[in-house]
């Protein structure tokens, strides 16, 4: 007799084999395909999942081989989502994978949900995460998010209030086990001087393990099981100190959340949302985000000038990054304002200058 390579998970209780074919016809759309991205990625096609869709902009550099987990010395400079489907497919050949090389934005965030059972979250910022906040309440579908940044990581599955939904892709998340959505716990992206990435405060690669490991936990026992009792908490790990702790956020549904108490999905119809333009006659990308928001350029200053050289200037900080070359090798000019414009320098590539300034700047 041959044991299947789901043996050991068909083993476990409200899982079996009936569990295993329901995941084996479930799809998930992987948004970032960094540290989380890949490590839920790898966690999901071991388990067995039928369909992933893999969305990234980005290509594979050095500095991620340190905690992005399906990437080796060989993929630096490849599109990371097809570096990692070609990893993920020699794991397991019968996992259907859909590349999309692309930002996730407005314009294309509806279509890569289509036929989805789910959303894990492989994000570095809010502005997107948002976005997926919107798919996950307008669509009716569970939201895996995660966070890390430092010793830090977070996460949550997030099920939305069926409220507002407007269209239904997956199996129905019901009032009584709905929860809040991100907007509930996040109302507002904190302003760029107030969030670490971990480009500017680096991350320990094992705290990306922990937070992909819970994302994935909730995603397959979600997918496998016919009833579903998974709690509604935030967890948080802190690796200095070895310790975990949870928030249990099932009363945390804001009366007032834009999303979905509202029905306002501002980040998905906002098609002008951190906007890209080049500025005639100068070879840089000015960045706008949604809407004004106050940027406290003495503190970011502070937290950037370890990675390169910047001067506070009235109404703007100013300076360059030693870590990023532009066209012409030069080091990356970056300009911020007050009120959260960004100027990328020594860039014509709006994809790129999206990339340095979530990189940096936190989205």
């Amino acid at each position: 007799m041959t044991v299947h390579r789901y043996h050991r998970q068909t083993l476990l209780e409200g899982i079996g084999t009936k569990g295993q074919e329901r995941l084996r016809s479930a799809s998930v759309l992987v948004a970032g395909v960094g540290a989380l991205g890949c490590a839920v990625a790898d966690h999901l096609v071991r388990a067995g999942i039928g369909h992933l869709r893999l969305i990234d902009r980005d290509l594979v550099e050095p500095t991620n081989l340190q905690r992005q987990c399906l990437f080796a010395e060989d993929d630096v400079g490849s599109p990371k989502a097809a570096a990692a489907a070609t990893r993920l497919q020699a794991i397991n050949r019968e996992v259907k994978l859909d590349i999309v090389v692309d930002d996730l934005r407005p314009t294309v965030a509806s279509d890569m949900i289509v036929g989805c059972d789910a959303i894990a979250d492989g994000l570095d910022n809010f502005a997107t995460r948002f976005l997926l906040n919107d798919l996950s309440v307008k669509f009716g579908l569970p939201y895996a998010y995660g966070g890390a940044v430092g010793f830090e990581g977070t996460a949550a599955f997030l099920r939305p209030s069926p409220l507002h939904r407007q269209h239904l892709i997956t199996r129905e998340i019901l009032e009584e086990d709905a929860g809040p959505c991100l907007r509930c716990l996040v109302p507002e992206a904190p302003p760029a001087h107030l969030t670490p990435t971990c480009d500017t405060a680096g991350v320990l690669g094992p705290v990306i393990a922990v937070v992909a490991g819970l994302q994935a936990a909730a995603l397959i026992q979600y997918l496998a099981r016919e009833t579903h009792h998974l709690p509604h908490v935030l967890t948080r790990f802190d690796a200095r100190v070895m310790r975990m702790h949870q928030l249990d956020i099932r009363e945390s549904r804001r009366e007032d959340c834009s999303t979905c108490c509202e029905g306002q999905f501002d980040a998905l119809e906002n098609t002008n949302g951190n906007q890209a333009t080049t500025i005639c006659g100068r070879n840089l990308i000015q960045l706008l985000p949604p809407e004004p928001r106050p940027t406290d350029l003495d503190a970011l200053r502070l937290r950037l000038s370890a990675h390169g050289t910047f001067e506070r200037q009235p109404f703007l900080l100013r300076g360059t990054l030693k870590n990023e070359l532009d066209e012409e090798g030069e080091p990356v000019g970056m300009t911020i304002f007050s009120d959260g414009r960004v100027f990328v320098h020594g860039m014509l590539d709006a994809s790129r200058a999206r990339a340095i300034n979530n990189r940096w700047l936190g989205g």
